[in-house]
């Protein structure tokens, strides 16, 4: 107390000056109300004429603006529309006689006379407004300077001149009428209601990012010019920011209050002591409530109250209600996460009974860590658990660190840091700064707006109205969200009093102004929770545009595939490609890393649906056409399919009877595949079947085998590998291969290699091993201006049951490296050469001839040498001829006739040749040698 005790002493003379020059001004305005003999005052500025309240009507409500319909009349009797509508007016409800205003007077000076006594300080701190305080705080230390930072040296002189009725209320006329006209005076009506009630003339779509639901309202507040000075924030929890918030075709004022609904936050009104104007008091827990001076139970006596406030006619009506509430949500992010939750805050009450399951409260997770802990955790939750009553939570917002909560309220808890409220009116995130981040992560750790905690505040709105009361009263300042003692009452429960919820009352010049209420037990540790506003349904889709940073040529999307929109009904300017939230594309097949996704590039238009309908909760449901990006099938194609990319590849399905025809394409190397009814880009035919083209490199692969024919069953009956015509003319083939072969070994000629022919059969057939067949019925060609080459590691058998022709307009070169075996079986075999000689060697061997008849050798024009290096010898019938070096040998066993006309002998003589025969190696390297 001794921090208390100097910082009151320091400015004990300026409040000695303010509460004297306040009971100064209040008595006068007092005296001069009291002196006209009217309970209701309706001052406003520019007033054009004098009037006379008839008549007063009030009806307040907790998180509703309040109302009051005034009945006056004046002798002006043409007072215009314009003079009153929209103008600021303050109601005041004055003192009921003068009786009792002196009392209030006396009770104001005397405590003047004690602050101005020997010790003032201490006077000070034996007024009531200390005591209660000190007695409030004697538990905490903190609470009592936090206290003293929110006390108001004109709240004793306020409270003061509060009693006997007096009231001021400060608003905006929302509502004239003239009801009547005599020839005296004329009869009019106003409704005088709450600033706030203005928003409810301003209906709005708008998107709000990366904002908790608070800041939100402010920035709602602020758009409307309110300042700190309107309205303060008295709350104990910090709100997580929320990535997209959506308000959709709502007043502002109901956009408010059913964000405040939802996460459990009310609001009521107080007046502003300083500045005499209309505070917006916005609250999530008991200490919320405005305490006000206790009040008794008694029945007024007829119809005169004698200027004492009361109670009465109170009644009580409680009714069961659930016992506890469960809550249920999906969340994509975590799509097997479990989040279900329910809450039993009186588990031992059997009053209540049931369960209150709600499905789609919107949360990611189901606790503060956003995991699937145990259900029983919460369940165990008791009020008497509760310790966050720290008077130092009172007042905070959990999205502005700026202000300083030593001098940011005034004793009403009413900011008065006006510079607090910046602007966010381009609608990007004002909260980007890491200290907000880290204290968004503190946020979520408190597990606000958890699944756990809906269920808990769900709960406590369920014990809210469990228990109602009514009754009655004559003290006109009383108003929703106070907390107010009641004496003498005969209501069981209620010894820690009652908070109002809601006000109506009703008082002329002759009645004394009379209210009803309603209220609820006041609870220490269990808080009013208003009843959750159902949010706007968007039944069908709305349209927008996805968005890029750069204007991408490509899809701009996340790691998990969404995408980035802008809503055409977003009338804020935001950064390109930061306008929503990351939006599901939502698609007509999907699975684990597979599924139906064609990206949307900038500027596509796309029809966004919600789920649930909720405007919060949005996903792209399709994507459209529009005039800047037309359609690529209209009228004039209207029998073909297409499924088309921006980079121009295609899927082209035409149903056009009769030319019904596919083309998959891609402009790289103009690659396609074309098949059925082959049209060019004017339509017209260029062939029919299929086509397979590419400017590029092509290539057919099939690991089990290939095959390749023009066989086909009508209508396409037959069976992938009916391949029976090819089997047959493979064996045909190694039948007449292997005859061949017999009759070549027969001759002693080589024989064909009909083991391979045979295996090659065996693999072919229904490819039961990899290979390729290729069969056409009426014949196979295959040429090159170039080169072609067939080659094999084993053997190439070619078969033929007629001919087969080898043909070459320059040379034919047949090499072997072993031997070659040529065999004609039934009509011989000729070599000619019409041009150049024929040589036939055997370099390294014998060169042997045979015929079974006649051997002819002819020279036309020349000559026939033969020659030997040994000798030579000539036989026929037993007799021979033999030439060697030696001579000349004739045998024979019968005559020798030389038929000559001479023979002459000479001297000896002798004639050689020198023939030289070419050897060659053979020495070949196979692929995988030379690897």
């Amino acid at each position: 107390m001794k921090y208390i005790e100097d910082n009151m002493d320091k400015g004990l003379t300026n409040l000695i000056s303010q509460l004297g020059n306040g009971l100064s001004r209040g008595l006068k305005n007092g005296l001069v109300n009291g002196a006209g003999h009217n309970r209701y005052t309706l001052n406003m500025d520019g007033l054009p004429a004098e009037i006379s309240i008839l008549q007063v009507e009030g009806n307040e409500q907790l998180n509703q603006p309040w109302h009051y319909t005034i009945t006056f009349t004046s002798s002006n009797k043409h007072l215009l529309v314009e003079s009153f509508l929209n103008q600021n007016a303050h109601l005041s409800f004055n003192p009921a006689n003068s009786n009792h205003l002196s009392d209030i007077a006396t009770k104001g000076l005397d405590a003047l006379n004690s602050l101005t006594s020997a010790n003032p300080l201490q006077a000070l701190k034996q007024s009531e407004p200390l005591k209660q305080l000190d007695k409030f705080t004697q538990s905490n230390p903190l609470d009592s300077l936090n206290s003293l930072t929110q006390f108001n040296p004109l709240n004793p002189l306020n409270s003061l001149l509060s009693q006997g009725g007096s009231r001021t209320l400060y608003g905006v006329i929302t509502q004239f009428s003239q009801l009547s006209v005599s020839n005296d005076e004329a009869r009019y009506q106003v409704v005088l209601s709450s600033q706030l009630a203005k928003l409810a003339l301003s209906h709005n779509c708008a998107i709000f990012q990366n904002q908790s639901v608070i800041s939100v309202v402010e920035e709602v507040l602020r758009g409307h010019g309110y300042t700190g000075i309107d309205y303060r924030l008295a709350l104990k929890e910090q709100y997580p920011e929320r990535e997209f918030i959506t308000q959709w075709q709502e007043s502002d004022l109901e956009f408010i209050q059913r964000l405040l609904a939802d996460v459990g936050v009310y609001f009521r009104f107080e007046t502003h002591g300083e500045h005499n104007c209309d505070v917006m008091v916005i609250s999530d827990y008991e200490q919320g409530y405005q305490q006000v001076a206790d009040i008794v139970y008694k029945q007024p006596s007829g119809t005169l109250d004698n200027g004492v406030e009361s109670v009465w006619d109170m009644t009580l009506h409680s009714q069961m209600v659930e016992s506890s509430v469960q809550v249920q949500d999906y969340n994509y992010r975590d799509a097997q996460a479990n989040l279900l939750g329910e809450v039993n805050s009186q588990q031992k009450d059997n009053t209540t009974y049931g369960t209150d399951y709600r499905y789609d409260e919107h949360y990611k997770g189901l606790n503060s860590n956003g995991s699937n802990a145990n259900n029983n955790d919460i369940n165990n939750y008791n009020s008497n658990n509760d310790d966050d009553i720290d008077s130092d939570t009172n007042n905070h917002d959990g999205n502005r660190d700026d202000i300083d909560t030593d001098d940011s309220q005034d004793s009403n808890g009413n900011s008065n840091d006006t510079d607090n409220n910046s602007d966010n009116t381009n609608g990007s995130n004002s909260n980007s700064n890491s200290s907000d981040i880290d204290r968004n992560q503190a946020n979520t750790s408190n597990g606000v707006e958890s699944g756990e905690w809906y269920a808990r505040i769900r709960h406590e709105r369920a014990i809210s109205r469990q228990i109602l009361i009514r009754g009655k009263s004559n003290q006109a300042n009383l108003a929703p969200g106070q907390h107010i003692r009641i004496k003498g009452s005969m209501i069981a429960g209620i010894d820690e009093g009652i908070m109002i919820l809601t006000v109506q009352g009703q008082g002329n010049r002759s009645d004394a102004y009379e209210l009803t209420f309603t209220a609820i037990p006041y609870q220490p540790l269990k808080p009013y929770r208003p009843e959750p506003i159902p949010f706007p349904t968007i039944d069908g889709t709305l349209p927008a545009r996805v968005t890029s940073p750069d204007n991408d040529t490509y899809g701009y999307i996340d790691t998990q595939g969404r995408y980035r929109v802008k809503f055409n009904f977003d009338l804020k300017e935001w950064r390109n490609g930061e306008e929503s939230l990351w939006l599901r594309l939502a698609k007509p097949y999907a699975g684990s890393t597979y599924g139906f996704h064609f990206p949307l590039i900038d500027g596509t238009e796309v029809a966004v649906a919600f789920t649930n309908g909720n405007p919060d909760r949005p996903y792209i449901a399709h994507a459209m056409h529009d005039s800047q990006h037309p359609d690529h099938v209209t009228t004039i194609n209207k029998h073909r399919n297409v499924i088309r990319t921006p980079a121009n590849n295609k899927l082209r399905m035409d149903d056009k009877r009769g030319q019904e025809h596919i083309k998959l394409a891609t402009e790289y190397g103009k690659t396609q595949l074309n098949i059925g009814h082959l049209v060019d880009q004017n339509k017209t035919q260029r062939g029919e079947g299929f086509e397979l083209r590419t400017d590029e490199w092509g290539a057919i692969a099939a690991n089990k085998g290939l095959y390749l024919t023009s066989q086909t069953e009508p209508k396409a009956q037959g069976k992938q590998l009916d391949m029976q015509a090819a089997i047959t003319q493979l064996e045909n083939a190694l039948s007449i291969a292997k005859a061949l072969q017999n009759a070549a070994t027969a001759s002693e000629a080589h024989g064909a290699d009909t083991d391979s022919q045979e295996q090659l059969k065996t693999t072919l057939t229904q490819l039961v091993q990899s290979g390729i067949l290729a069969y056409a019925q009426e014949g196979i060609a295959l040429t090159s201006p170039e080169n072609i080459q067939l080659s094999t590691s084993n053997s190439v058998s070619m078969t033929s049951e007629n001919q087969t022709d080898i043909n070459a307009l320059k040379n034919i070169t047949v090499s072997s490296g072993e031997s070659i075996g040529l065999f004609a079986h039934k009509s011989g075999m000729k070599v000619f050469a019409n041009q150049g000689d024929v040589e036939v060697q055997a370099q390294n061997a014998n060169l042997n001839m045979a015929a079974k008849q006649d051997i002819k050798i002819d020279s036309v024009d020349g000559s026939i040498d033969w020659s030997a290096a040994k000798e030579i010898i000539l036989m026929c019938g037993g007799s021979y001829i033999k030439i060697s070096s030696a001579g000349i040998e004739l045998g024979t066993a019968d005559n020798v006739y030389i038929k000559s006309n001479a023979m002459q002998k000479m001297g000896p003589a002798t004639q050689n040749r020198t023939i030289t025969l070419k050897s060659s190696e053979l020495n070949v390297k196979h692929c995988a040698e030379t690897d």
